[in-house]
C-alpha cells in the first residue's frame, strides 16, 4: 500500500515561529522568559540550557490554550528549560513546521494542543511510512478538547505532561498508516490513536463545528447522543489481515492503536502502542435505544466490547469498503471517506513519557 522512498527526503525551509502576539522571529534564538509567552531571551539562570522546540495550535481546547501555554512555558523556564514556541494559523501548518525543525536537526518537538494537533506534528515525523529522524522525540502536552493518545500514555493532565518532559523516559511506539480517499484523489497519512468509520466519524465533524466550550467529557458526550439520535446502519465491508469479518450493516468501525477514544471513552480496553497491532471494533446495527442505553454508558468502563452487537478483533492490517463513501475520521479529523486500508507502522516512532506505566 505504501510507496516507499530511497529515504529521509527533507526540503527544509528555515522555520518562521512566534514568540509572542505578534512578533515572528526567524532564527532559533529566541527562548521562554518569566515574562510571558516566548520573550526573547535565555532562562533564568543566563546560560542557554536544555531547549524544547514547542509547536503550539492556539485554537485547541475551544481557544483556551493561547491562555494556557504561557504558564505552562513559565513552568518549563523555571526547571531550567528554553522554550522555542511555533505557533500555527492553518491547518496541516504542524506537519511543515515539524518537518522543517526535523530536517534542521531540532531533536525534541512538543507538541501543544489535543489529538489533532498530535496527529499533525506526528505526521511531520514520517514521510511515506518512515521517519525523517529516526531518533528524534515527540512530546505531549495535553491542553485540547481531547487527548486520548496523551491519555493512553499515561498522560491524562498537563501535571503529567510535566513530570514526563522534565523526569520522563522515551517509548518507541506503534502508529497506523492509512490509504485513503481524499478531497483531491487518494492520500496517505499515519494516526496515532485511531480511526473510525460511523457514528464516531460524525460525531468528530459535527463536534469540530461546535464551540467546545463544554470540555472534553460533556463536549463528545453530547456530540455521541446527539448523533446516536439520527445515526442509521450504513452497509460495508470489513476485512483483517485478509479474513472477512462483516460485510452488511454497521453502526461504526473503530481501527484503534491506543485504549482511549472520544474524549475518555475505554473503546478499545485491550489496544497497546507497543504490540505491533490493532484493536479492531466493529458495531452492527442496533436500535438507538441500545446504543444510548446500554452501549454508550459501558463504553466509559470498557466493558461494552461482550455486548452481542459487537464484534471485537485485532489484527495488522484492515480494509474498510462500501458502495457508497463514509465519513472517516482519525484523532478527531475528518480529512476524508471509504474505501480505505490502514496498517501498523511498529514502533515508529519515540515519544517522550512518564515514568508510571500508563493505565
Amino acid at each position: 500500500m505504501r510507496r516507499r522512498l530511497p529515504g529521509p527526503v527533507c526540503g527544509f525551509t528555515r522555520p518562521e515561529y512566534t514568540c509572542g502576539v505578534g512578533r515572528v522571529h526567524r532564527e532559533s534564538a529566541c527562548g521562554t522568559s518569566p515574562r510571558g509567552w516566548g520573550a526573547c531571551g535565555q532562562n533564568r539562570g543566563g546560560e542557554l540550557g536544555r531547549v524544547i522546540h514547542a509547536i503550539v495550535n492556539p485554537r485547541s481546547g475551544a481557544g483556551w490554550t493561547r491562555w494556557r501555554w504561557p504558564r505552562i512555558a513559565q513552568r518549563l523556564d523555571g526547571a531550567g528549560v528554553v522554550v522555542r514556541s511555533y505557533v500555527t494559523s492553518a491547518p496541516d501548518e504542524a506537519t511543515r513546521l515539524t518537518r522543517d525543525l526535523l530536517c534542521a536537526g531540532v531533536p525534541e518537538i512538543l507538541s501543544v494542543g489535543g489529538d489533532g494537533t498530535a496527529n499533525e506534528v506526528a505526521n511531520g515525523f514520517l514521510r511515506d511510512g518512515r521517519p525523517i529522524a529516526p531518533d528524534a522525540v515527540l512530546s505531549l502536552m495535553p491542553t485540547g478538547t481531547g487527548h486520548d493518545f496523551a491519555r493512553s500514555l499515561g498522560i491524562a493532565s498537563t501535571t503529567d505532561a510535566l513530570a514526563a518532559l522534565l523526569d520522563g523516559h522515551v517509548r518507541a511506539v506503534d502508529v497506523g498508516w492509512i490509504d485513503y480517499r481524499g478531497p483531491d484523489g487518494r492520500a496517505q497519512r499515519c494516526f496515532v490513536n485511531a480511526a473510525d468509520v460511523g457514528i464516531g466519524a460524525v460525531a468528530a465533524a459535527r463536534i469540530n463545528r461546535s464551540s467546545k466550550l463544554l470540555g472534553g467529557f460533556l463536549t463528545y458526550l453530547v456530540g455521541a447522543a446527539r448523533t446516536i439520535v439520527t445515526a442509521r446502519p450504513r452497509l460495508a465491508r470489513v476485512v483483517i489481515d485478509g479474513v472477512p469479518v462483516l460485510d452488511g450493516p454497521v453502526q461504526m468501525i473503530l481501527i484503534a492503536n491506543g485504549g482511549f477514544h472520544a474524549g475518555g471513552m475505554r473503546m478499545a480496553p485491550g489496544a497497546s502502542l507497543t504490540d505491533g497491532q490493532f484493536e479492531v471494533l466493529v458495531l452492527q446495527g442496533v436500535p438507538r435505544t441500545a446504543l444510548l442505553g446500554s452501549i454508550l454508558p459501558r463504553a466509559y468502563r470498557g466493558t461494552h466490547i461482550r455486548h452481542p452487537a459487537i464484534i471485537y478483533r485485532r489484527g495488522r492490517a484492515v480494509e474498510v469498503s462500501a458502495d457508497e463513501p463514509l465519513l472517516f475520521e482519525m484523532d478527531g479529523e475528518s480529512p476524508g471517506t471509504t474505501d480505505l486500508a490502514a496498517e501498523v507502522l511498529p514502533g515508529v516512532l519515540r515519544v517522550r513519557v512518564p515514568q508510571w506505566p500508563p493505565p
